[in-house]
């Protein structure tokens, strides 16, 4: 019998295989909620806490299944499930990409194919990056501002290997949010702020410190590779003040149209904290040498860079980011010895949360023609809410856009 602590999670009528209703349009959360009903495109089953609540594996080369490590460093895509989904449509995406950038639009926000996406929102996988917030932040009030700071390296760039994916996570949308929380306590609350360009705010409680701030995910094609970026700040606070606050480099995926599929990381990390007057930074890639014989040293996925306090070089950075991170010698994370946690989501969330949006649990349940037809619906009624929005400023102009 449905409860009202996991809503729509039986079937109020009917024994289709998911379906929520045959005679009702949409649950109670959807954004197309009082649509009337399509009986070729009904609404699903939400998904629901047990179904939820699947356990990620932790151990390094079983959350790397489906990649390989080439000698030459970064990640290559062996699964033959996400080769065969993204063959053929990528010369596609290309030329819509193409036609995006000549009227101005950001390649984010492009509408794909369903098949190009796995399972999860946007504003659910950003949450993988403090999976080693537990690890290394618990205790930090203890130490001293260099040392805090060093954990809060530690934290992030322990977690750029965690769950890494080929496939696209779905764009929120407009006021999407997530609820979730962590075994110690810690906990999360995200909102998408912003369509047009994607915009996205968090606010993260552990027991003596919090994490904040807004990331806006771009992407462009560069040759035979797209770079994503994640612009915008990161602010860890703790509880005697002290602010660290760090950006992130770009991730590469090559081989988009031609050659092997790859992945990593590259550019630079800058973390600072103003008042101490602590920074440092974190350059990806090889390290460059001018000479007749060898014009690298090391692999695509290392990384080297330096601590500074008061704009003075004190301290040496050096590690991989696959399997750890060394500062004058001392090894602050290995892929090895210390494990991510994974977030785990709200039993009682927003009627907004990104669990109900109809395309994506079908996704989840492996209907994947389902997924796209309410993916087309959910877009053209987001289109006609930015048309009416639109409208409003117009009749409006005083009011600042968005």
């Amino acid at each position: 019998m449905e409860s009202d602590e996991e809503p729509c999670t039986v079937p109020r009528d009917g024994e289709q295989p998911g379906v929520w209703s045959c005679q009702v349009g949409s649950g109670p959360f959807s954004l197309l909620l009082g649509a009337p009903l399509v009986p070729e495109c009904p609404p699903p089953l939400y998904l629901s806490m047990r179904e939820l609540s699947n356990a990620w594996p932790t151990d390094f080369r079983a959350m790397l299944a489906g990649f390989s490590l080439p000698p030459e460093g970064g990640m290559v895509l062996v699964d033959p499930r996400v080769i065969e989904n993204q063959r053929g449509v990528i010369v596609d995406v290309v030329k819509a990409v193409a036609a995006c950038m000549v009227k101005g639009k950001g390649v984010v926000g492009l509408s794909l194919p369903i098949r190009l996406f796995e399972p999860r929102s946007t504003i659910e996988r950003m949450l993988d990056r403090w999976a080693f917030a537990p690890v290394f932040l618990p205790g930090a009030e203890r130490c001293g501002n260099v040392e805090r700071f060093k954990r809060v390296l530690a934290m992030a760039v322990a977690g750029l290997h965690i769950r890494p994916s080929q496939e696209k996570p779905f764009n929120p949308l407009l006021g999407d949010t997530l609820q979730a929380q962590w075994p110690d306590g810690m906990k999360a609350y995200c909102e998408h702020t912003s369509h047009h360009p994607p915009v996205s705010n968090f606010f993260v409680q552990g027991a003596s410190f919090t994490i904040t701030g807004h990331y806006e995910l771009a992407g462009r094609f560069k040759g035979n590779s797209l770079l994503g970026s994640i612009v915008g700040p990161t602010t860890v606070t703790f509880a005697s003040g002290q602010k660290v606050t760090y950006t992130y480099g770009d991730y590469r995926v090559g081989g988009m149209l031609y050659g092997t599929r790859s992945a990593n990381w590259e550019g630079e990390m800058h973390f600072e904290d103003k008042d101490s007057e602590i920074s440092a930074t974190v350059k990806f890639g090889p390290e460059q040498k001018k000479s007749l014989f060898r014009s690298r040293i090391g692999k695509n996925d290392d990384f080297a860079g330096s601590l500074s306090l008061a704009g003075e070089e004190v301290s040496a950075i050096e590690g991989n980011w696959l399997k750890n991170l060394i500062i004058d010698g001392v090894e602050y994370w290995n892929v090895d010895t210390h494990k991510g946690v994974f977030h785990t989501f709200s039993a009682h969330p927003l009627p907004s949360d990104w669990r109900y949006r109809e395309d994506l649990v079908w996704l989840w349940r492996g209907n994947r023609q389902l997924a796209e037809t309410w993916k087309h619906r959910i877009e053209e009624r987001q289109r006609q809410d930015r048309h009416l929005r639109s409208k409003s400023l117009h009749a409006r102009p005083n009011l600042p856009r968005p």
